[in-house]
C-alpha cells in the first residue's frame, strides 16, 4: 500500500464516501452536586443540551474531519428532530437518508463531583426499521465504508434490516464497520454471529470485547480478539488503543494485507472534562485517516487524539458544533 502522509488535513478521496446507520438522539447532560436517594432532591449545577447518540456523534464528528458523509437513522418530527437536522447540516453530513418518525429519542444523563455517570434513555423513533428505498441502496455502492452499532441489533425488525444493508455493502465489494455498543451481550447470538460474520472492522471498547470474548483479563481478550473480524481496534480509554489485523484485510484503495499485523498506541494525556462520546470520537478519526489511506499507525493515532480532543469539552459534539442549550457553573 501507498502510504499517505499523515497530515489530518489531507482532504478525503471524494469516492470514500462513509455511510453511518443508527441512532440520532438529544443528549440531556445534567451535572449535580450529588446522586440523591430515592426520594431526595439533588442540585443542578450545570446542564448542557446538544445533538447525541453514537452514530449520529461520529457522522458529525466524520463529516467535521471533511469525509464525505451520509447518515441514515430515524428522527421525530419535532424541535428535536429539527435540531439533530440543523447540526448535522451544519457540519455538512447529508441527511437526506433521514426517516422519519413521531418522537426523537433522548438520553438523561446525571453527572456528580465524582465524574459518575446515571444514565436514562428513550430511543424513541431511532426503535424504528429503516425502510430501505432506491437511494439506500445506490449509498451501498457509492460508500467504502458502512458503520453502524450494536444498538441496530437489539430489535429483531431492526436487525434484519441493518444485516441486509450491511450483506448488500458487502455484495458490492465495500467495507463494514461495526461499533458494538455497551449492550451487544443483549444482541441474540444468531444475529450477532451473523453480523460479526460480515464485519470488516471492528470497534470495540474494554468492556465490549470482555462480552465478545468472554474473557475479563485483558490479554486473553485481546488474543481472542484477533479472531473476531479482519481488523479489530480496541479502545482503551487512558490506555490507548489496540489493533490486530489479519492477512487478507482490505485497505480503502483495494489492496490487501500481505500478512497478520499487530499495532498498540498511547492514548493522548489530557485533563478530561466529559467522556461522553470519546468512543465515537476514536471511531472517526480512525475511519477518517483509514479513508484518506495513511499507515495503520496512523489509524489508531488518529482515533486517539481526536477522542482527546473531544473529552476536554462538555458533549459528546461540542468540538464540532454549538450546543443548543447550555448553563455554566
Amino acid at each position: 500500500m501507498e502510504v499517505a502522509s499523515q497530515n489530518s488535513s489531507k482532504p478525503v478521496p471524494v469516492e470514500n464516501q462513509i455511510l453511518v446507520v443508527g441512532d440520532a438522539l438529544i443528549d440531556h447532560q445534567y451535572w449535580i452536586d450529588r446522586m440523591p436517594r430515592a426520594g431526595e432532591d439533588s442540585v443542578i449545577l450545570s446542564f448542557l443540551k446538544n445533538v447525541g447518540g453514537s452514530a449520529a456523534n461520529t457522522a458529525i464528528a466524520l463529516a467535521f474531519l471533511g469525509v464525505p458523509t451520509k447518515f441514515y437513522g430515524t428522527i421525530g418530527r419535532d424541535p428535536d428532530g429539527v435540531l439533530i437536522v440543523d447540526q448535522m447540516q451544519a457540519v455538512g453530513v447529508d441527511i437526506s437518508g433521514i426517516q422519519w418518525g413521531e418522537v426523537t429519542g433522548f438520553t438523561i444523563t446525571m453527572i456528580d463531583q465524582t465524574s459518575e455517570r446515571t444514565m436514562f434513555s428513550f430511543r424513541g423513533a431511532s426503535s424504528n426499521a429503516l425502510s430501505i428505498d432506491s437511494p439506500l441502496l445506490k449509498s451501498t455502492k457509492s460508500s467504502r465504508v458502512l458503520l453502524t452499532s450494536g444498538y441496530q441489533l437489539l430489535y429483531p425488525d431492526q436487525a434484519q434490516v441493518v444485516l441486509s444493508i450491511a450483506e448488500r455493502v458487502k455484495a458490492e465489494g465495500n467495507l463494514v464497520a461495526l461499533d458494538p455498543s455497551p449492550l451487544i451481550g443483549d444482541v441474540p447470538e444468531e444475529i450477532r454471529s451473523r453480523m460479526l460474520g460480515i464485519t470488516d472492522i471492528l470497534l470495540p471498547n474494554r468492556h465490549e470485547i470482555a462480552v465478545l470474548t468472554g474473557e475479563e483479563d485483558l490479554s486473553t481478550a485481546l488474543e481472542k480478539a484477533r479472531h473476531l473480524s479482519k481488523c479489530v481496534a480496541v479502545k482503551l480509554g487512558s490506555r490507548g488503543a489496540w489493533m490486530a489485523i489479519q492477512e487478507g484485510f482490505q485497505f480503502a484503495d483495494g489492496q490487501r494485507v500481505s500478512s497478520d499485523l499487530c499495532f498498540q498506541a498511547p492514548a493522548k494525556q489530557v485533563q478530561a472534562v466529559d467522556t461522553t462520546g470519546a468512543g465515537d470520537a476514536f471511531n472517526a478519526g480512525f475511519l477518517a485517516s483509514f479513508l484518506r489511506d495513511e499507515t495503520p499507525e496512523n489509524w489508531l493515532r488518529s482515533g486517539n487524539n481526536l477522542a482527546g480532543e473531544v473529552v476536554q469539552h462538555r458533549g459528546a459534539v461540542s468540538l464540532f458544533c454549538s450546543p443548543s442549550q447550555t448553563s455554566a457553573k
